[in-house]
């Protein structure tokens, strides 16, 4: 289980106290290695019975267990980063390896109809994650389905005049506020794909599609937009796999 991928999937439920404690763990890791329970809940300025609660709630029995997947995790860390060799791609072979747990069929069929019960798709991105909103339009156009790529110029305006019939897939690493700050006041439904919980903005997404990213941060990351081309790859598949269905 990749700890890290596992606390974002679940951030939007955290309390404030749940909050202190995965902003002390993803600024310092290591700590969680070498500090006790008790410890720990200090340094993340928590009560030890709060650092229990947070752990159950990522789905770990006790701390050993937490600790063990963080010290493996980052143990695999630093032997990619410190590979000489091709590391970028070491780098996104354990992206991929992430990715297939999160990307299975079941998520990517159940993906593939929630798209296809919109009439209308408007799509798009920013920085290299503009790259997958590309990639969608030149894709799912082939079927006849109506897919606008959005700049993101013109994005303010698209959001603001569609409505809750249409589907608005936004692609961002980090859900950047400079894209979904346009997209506030829309009626229709938002997918995003990103690495990010995307808290501030948890409102207005019917649908996010979290993917994995190597910490400590997202942006540093260079790997991360690939994984949007492959879920859209991926997702171009299962599609067509419905429509020949008939489905």
């Amino acid at each position: 289980m990749n700890p890290f991928l596992n606390m974002e999937q679940h951030k939007a439920e955290f309390t404030q106290n749940d909050m202190k404690i995965y902003q002390a763990i993803m600024e310092q890791p290591e700590k969680v290695i070498s500090l006790s329970t008790s410890d720990f809940a200090k340094e993340a300025d928590v009560s030890q019975p709060a650092l229990t609660r947070f752990i159950k709630m990522l789905g770990y029995l006790k701390y050993n267990d937490f600790r063990s997947d963080i010290t493996a995790w980052s143990a695999q860390l630093n032997s990619n980063s410190q590979s000489d060799s091709l590391p970028y791609f070491e780098r996104l072979k354990l992206l991929i390896s992430e990715a297939e747990k999160v990307l299975d069929d079941k998520y990517m069929e159940e993906l593939a109809q929630y798209v296809l019960s919109f009439q209308r798709i408007f799509t798009s991105g920013i920085g290299k994650s503009s790259e997958g909103a590309h990639l969608l339009h030149a894709l799912l156009r082939k079927y006849g389905i109506f897919v606008h790529l959005v700049s993101t110029d013109e994005l303010r305006d698209t959001a603001d005049n569609i409505n809750e019939d249409d589907l608005l897939i936004l692609f961002s690493v980090s859900a950047n506020p400079e894209l979904m700050d346009k997209v506030v006041n829309t009626q229709a439904k938002v997918l995003l794909v990103s690495t990010s919980a995307a808290d501030p903005y948890k409102q207005i997404i019917d649908r996010l599609v979290l993917l994995p990213y190597l910490p400590p941060h997202p942006e540093t990351c260079s790997v991360s937009p690939v994984l949007f081309q492959i879920l859209v790859e991926l997702l171009d598949s299962y599609i067509a796999k419905r429509l020949a269905k008939g489905e």
